[in-house]
């Protein structure tokens, strides 16, 4: 699968833009800093996942003085080629449509047009919240399991429901109530477990293939998940915390409250490793979440690159290109990189255009 038309009206800093015949390669997109450049990987990331992986709110997207931002991509997928429109409103609504049909719900965009993004931000996820490391795995599953996303709904629902049943006890004794819950739980928490364990595996083993290529074998990269609560017997592990809920107000275990641990060379990437491992390390798990979505959707997604070169060597920017040369790409960056058989995209103030295809060294 792969890319090949985008148009923009009234999108960020792009008043209208229309590139097309993108390579099932390596696209560079070149230029100074707050050009535009990041924006294109954006919008397509909007049509493919129907957010922003900037904003919460996709309003922020449509650029000052209009109403409304409209995104076009065209992609070619088993010989076939299609295509998705977005159109963003100021009133924080968006509709869709895929091949010129209305799309009724989210689900029915999800798994069309497939897209893996890595941005900056995704360096905090192995140093901050145990929230965003959870917040990563869910979100990855849920591309490959969409029946896992209705499991997480109706886990935080009920967790919702006895956390209020905790609070308004005001420390007296709810077992009955809370022993209920916790059997409403035990489904749920079995589904999302195994799910994240069968997950973390195939996760584990790209991540060490993908880092290898690109570390030059110099380092290993492990992630642990810890869980809260075990696979097996987990309505008794769960009714056996409820005395110290009752006394703490809270709900202390359970898929909510997991956390996922990356080690490099064994040690905690918390307190050991640089912002440069940092870079690498995400690259290989973004490298990996793709592969595993190959795996499960029969095609390779688009990977989605924003300023990955920065804090790495010459070695690893080499090597990283080297891991994804049968992925179409699209790559963020100041300055230009050696490539070969590239497009260059060069974007100077809300404009772009294609420069030439590098043959040799850009």
């Amino acid at each position: 699968m792969h890319i090949t038309k985008l148009k923009l009206i009234r999108f960020r800093n792009y008043d209208t833009l229309d590139l097309e015949g993108f390579l099932p390669g390596l696209q560079m997109v070149i230029g100074k800093n707050a050009q535009g450049k990041t924006n294109l990987l954006e919008a397509i990331h909007i049509c493919a996942n129907g957010k922003s992986f900037r904003v919460r709110s996709d309003s922020k997207t449509i650029q000052e003085g209009s109403d409304k931002a409209y995104i076009f991509v065209e992609y070619e997928k088993n010989g076939r080629k299609n295509h998705v429109e977005v159109l963003i409103g100021r009133d924080r609504r968006k509709s869709f449509k895929r091949n010129g049909i209305p799309v009724q719900s989210m689900k029915e965009m999800l798994g069309h047009l497939l897209v893996v993004v890595f941005s900056p931000e995704d360096i905090k996820t192995a140093k901050e919240s145990p929230s965003l490391r959870r917040a990563f795995v869910d979100g990855e599953i849920s591309k490959i399991r969409p029946s896992y996303v209705d499991a997480l709904k109706k886990y935080a629902s009920i967790i919702a429901q006895k956390s209020a049943a905790i609070r308004k006890s005001k420390g007296k004794d709810v077992s009955d109530i809370l022993r209920a819950y916790n059997e409403q739980l035990e489904e749920y928490i079995r589904i999302i477990l195994k799910n994240r364990r069968v997950y973390m595996q195939k996760l584990n083993e790209y991540v060490d293939k993908t880092h290898k290529i690109i570390s030059g074998g110099k380092e290993k990269i492990e992630i642990f998940y810890k869980n809260t609560i075990k696979e097996e017997n987990i309505s008794e592990q769960l009714d056996a915390l409820i005395p110290r809920e009752i006394e703490e107000f809270g709900c202390f275990a359970g898929p909510h409250r997991d956390d996922l641990e990356f080690k490099l060379n064994g040690r905690d990437v918390k307190e050991y490793a640089s912002q440069g491992q940092l870079r690498t390390m995400m690259l290989s798990v973004k490298i990996a979440c793709l592969r595993i979505l190959e795996d499960s959707a029969g095609h390779t997604p688009v990977l989605l690159l924003d300023d990955v070169f920065s804090e790495l060597d010459e070695e690893r920017k080499k090597n990283l290109l080297k891991s994804i040369q049968d992925i179409q790409t699209f790559i963020t960056t100041a300055e230009r990189q050696e490539t070969s058989g590239a497009m260059v995209i060069e974007v100077v103030a809300g404009s772009a255009k294609v420069k030439k295809t590098e043959r040799g060294q850009g």
